[in-house]
């Protein structure tokens, strides 16, 4: 998750998108909610490749082996599949709301 002074990056913690998660629903249709109450699970950290670089995101729901992420370099909403290992198959750069991220996974 950013922080206001530069260079100051950090990863975005379990704690902090469990409140980004609970601010974001508010927003969210109720079929929306519904979708995410159905497939959220314990919000966990889970490696990712981006640029080279092995880091980690945080997943809040998963349907079979595709995942619900929180990207906190971009800090916004992913959908990606799961590798074979569990991590993030495919790094994606978008800046989501939850509300966003949960009408794309219900297409």
């Amino acid at each position: 998750m950013s922080n206001d002074q530069p260079g100051t990056w950090k990863a975005a913690t379990v704690e902090a998108v469990n409140e980004i998660v609970q601010k974001s629903l508010v927003d969210c249709d109720p079929d929306h909610r519904t979708a995410f109450l159905r497939y959220s699970v314990e919000p966990h950290v889970t490696p990712i490749v981006r640029y080279a670089q092995i880091e980690t995101v945080v997943v809040v729901a998963q349907r079979a082996n595709e995942v619900l992420y929180w990207e906190d370099v971009e800090e916004g909403f992913n959908i990606s599949p799961l590798t074979g290992e569990g991590s993030i198959a495919e790094h994606c750069s978008n800046q989501d709301t939850l509300a966003v991220a949960l009408s794309r996974w219900a297409e």
